[in-house]
């Protein structure tokens, strides 16, 4: 059994940087912090969860995946579903970082 390691500085440095830069990236973190078992298609979640175009939704989603902070699920042939990771260990580094380094959106930006 292969033992679960820590976040590596390069990942965490490369993953603050994106949630820094990116406001689709962060929006979308940011729901699923505050709704964790959420889980919805790109479609959804550009238009429920952070009213975006689907097209930068997407772009998001791909940079998280390769972060590892989302997880797809193929639901139908081209189809899949977005969740937030069940690693432990990530949500608490994505909290900490996003309480301390990013403000809260604005009720404007919502």
């Amino acid at each position: 059994m292969k033992p679960t390691t820590p976040l590596g500085p390069t990942k965490v440095t490369a993953l603050r940087d994106l949630l820094t830069r990116d406001p689709v990236c962060r929006e979308i973190v940011q729901y699923l912090m505050r709704n964790s078992e959420a889980a919805d298609t790109a479609r959804g979640i550009a238009e429920w969860w952070i009213k975006r175009d689907i097209s930068s939704t997407r772009e998001a989603l791909a940079k998280l995946q390769e972060c590892g902070v989302v997880q797809s699920y193929a639901v139908q042939a081209n189809t899949f579903v977005y969740a937030y990771t069940k690693k432990a260990v990530l949500r608490q580094s994505l909290a900490s970082y996003l309480q301390e380094a990013i403000p809260p959106l604005s009720t404007k930006e919502l």
